[in-house]
């Protein structure tokens, strides 16, 4: 039986706000005004980050995730798949927003010979996921990170029988 998760959307609203706030504030002096050379260049990259920013916002708002007894299945525009029977390598890695801080996101790299499956934890499902990786680890005897292995432990998902 298939899991279907998709990305939270209140999340999505506020960065695509920030992205079309971001964009206008730095690309509007660009477009309508002029700027300094050395002030246009600026404001050109901020700008830029901001729609990058935005295209990766969008490009959460039209993924799903999938999850079923053969892999993990990523829809929409750049789709990928990771078969459990080929999966090689598992990472969690936890980025805080701030130093020394609990805020901030985990991020989950599923890799098998041919793809890579990247999801965050901004996906509602996030944690199941993570646990049906943590089990595939252990079943498949891979080798995981430290940093992994604690990440897991951070979730409540005990690891500690993991090869390092």
């Amino acid at each position: 039986m298939s899991q279907q998760y998709s990305y939270d959307r209140g999340p999505i609203y506020a960065d695509m706000a920030r992205a079309v706030i971001g964009s206008a504030v730095t690309l509007g002096p660009v477009l309508f005004l002029d700027p300094l050379p050395v002030l246009f260049w600026i404001f050109l990259a901020c700008g830029a980050l901001f729609v990058a920013f935005g295209a990766k916002t969008l490009l959460k708002f039209v993924t799903g995730v999938s999850v079923d007894a053969s892999g993990v299945h990523v829809s929409g525009p750049i789709a990928r798949s990771v078969a459990w029977d080929d999966l090689q390598s598992v990472k969690l890695r936890y980025y805080a927003t701030r130093r020394k801080s609990d805020k901030g996101w985990m991020q989950l790299n599923l890799k098998d010979s041919r793809q890579k499956v990247v999801v965050d934890s901004g996906l509602a499902g996030f944690e199941p996921i993570a646990r049906i990786a943590a089990k595939q680890v252990l079943d498949k005897e891979l080798t995981i990170d430290i940093p992994t292995q604690e990440n897991f432990n951070a979730l409540g998902i005990r690891m500690d029988d993991a090869r390092l």
